[in-house]
């Protein structure tokens, strides 16, 4: 986009005019960090050196401005490109969180500490950063001690929890290989219950029978949120798959419309898209081609706990009642009218036979 390549180039030079920091000077420490820049990326670089270091110059003090001048929103929100343009801010917003556009977070740290070590009053650049992107931290997770590697990784922590964060890795266990439906398992008597005081949407528990799950708020950027997330775990989380373990639990959930329907109807799920149809496409997309060796245990022990309730015999007949003779509206209307069809004629039968047995 030619607008923002322009706008790019006016942040830097503000960037630059707001410091005592030279370009010479920028592009000196990036000289230096180089290598290791290079080794941050999966596949190797083709550009030359000059070209490499223009491009992570341009696009990190890009984002460095950009992040001070949200975090000092009041001096900024009458004249700054981007808070009058709010459409451009939310695709820059979305942009900055895909995996393939990232910048390690390390030279956008450096380059701020350089900047602002005169000025020990202003706050640290995850503090920043955390500011950003305060809409999408539903946890509200602190910054100290927070390791970030970029900006995916930043989202990605939003979604754990406190100790998968600090690194207490859960138990990996083997392939979750089936779990019945949500509209399967409520046929059988499972019940679905929101977890209004637990954000962290990967906190699942099943406590006889009834299974309570925090929120999951859909709306238009949920896909490109979680898909971004899915890739970063495939490629450098390979044994703490916590998203993707998460959605490959849903997954399993939602096989239809009607899935959608009860997780919606119990809080579990709330959407801005169209219908729980598109809800149902949107999560079984997700977790297609994916190459899932393992899961957490917790959730395989979950798993298993709620297949051993459904096959239980009673609640696999009960299910299978409401399946057959209740499942739709139709069924059910025609299956009370058969039942009260043949309590009419027991009554009828009764009546018949009830003066014969009196006179006899």
């Amino acid at each position: 986009m030619e607008s923002l390549q322009q706008l790019k180039l006016i942040y830097l030079k503000s960037f630059l005019d707001g410091t005592e920091l030279k370009l010479e000077f920028c592009i000196s420490k990036l000289k230096a960090w180089e290598t290791k820049i290079r080794n941050c990326y999966a596949e190797n670089i083709q550009q030359k050196s000059d070209d490499f270091v223009r491009m992570i110059l341009i696009d990190a003090c890009f984002i460095i401005e950009h992040f001070l001048r949200y975090y000092m929103a009041d001096q900024w929100r009458e004249r700054d490109p981007l808070f009058l343009k709010p459409w451009l801010a939310e695709d820059v917003a979305q942009d900055l969180i895909l995996l393939e556009n990232q910048l390690p977070f390390f030279v956008l740290e450096g380059l701020y500490n350089l900047a602002t070590k005169n000025d020990p009053d202003l706050p640290s650049f995850l503090q920043i950063t955390f500011k950003y992107f305060e809409d999408l931290n539903q946890q509200a997770i602190k910054h100290d001690g927070v390791s970030v590697r970029h900006l995916t990784d930043l989202l990605r922590i939003f979604y754990l929890s406190l100790n998968q964060i600090f690194r207490k890795r859960s138990e990996v266990g083997s392939i979750l290989e089936h779990l019945y439906c949500a509209s399967e398992l409520a046929e059988s008597g499972v019940e679905f219950s929101v977890n209004k005081t637990n954000k962290c949407l990967l906190e699942l528990q099943n406590v006889k029978g009834v299974l309570t799950m925090p929120r999951l708020d859909i709306s238009d950027r949920t896909e490109i949120h979680l898909r971004n997330i899915v890739a970063f775990e495939q490629g450098h989380y390979p044994f703490e798959t916590y998203i993707t373990d998460y959605l490959n639990v849903l997954d399993f959930l939602i096989n239809s419309e009607r899935d959608v329907d009860i997780l919606i109807h119990k809080g579990i799920i709330t959407t801005l898209l169209g219908d729980s149809n598109e809800v149902a496409t949107m999560i079984n997309r997700l977790c297609s081609n994916l190459i899932q060796p393992n899961i957490n245990l917790k959730y395989l022990s979950i798993c298993k706990q709620l297949n051993d309730f459904y096959e239980k015999p009673i609640h696999k007949w009960k299910a299978s009642m409401i399946h057959d003779y209740f499942d739709t509206p139709v069924k059910t209307a025609t299956s009370i009218a058969v039942i009260v069809l043949l309590l009419l004629t027991l009554v009828q039968t009764i009546c018949s036979v009830y003066p014969l047995i009196k006179g006899t």
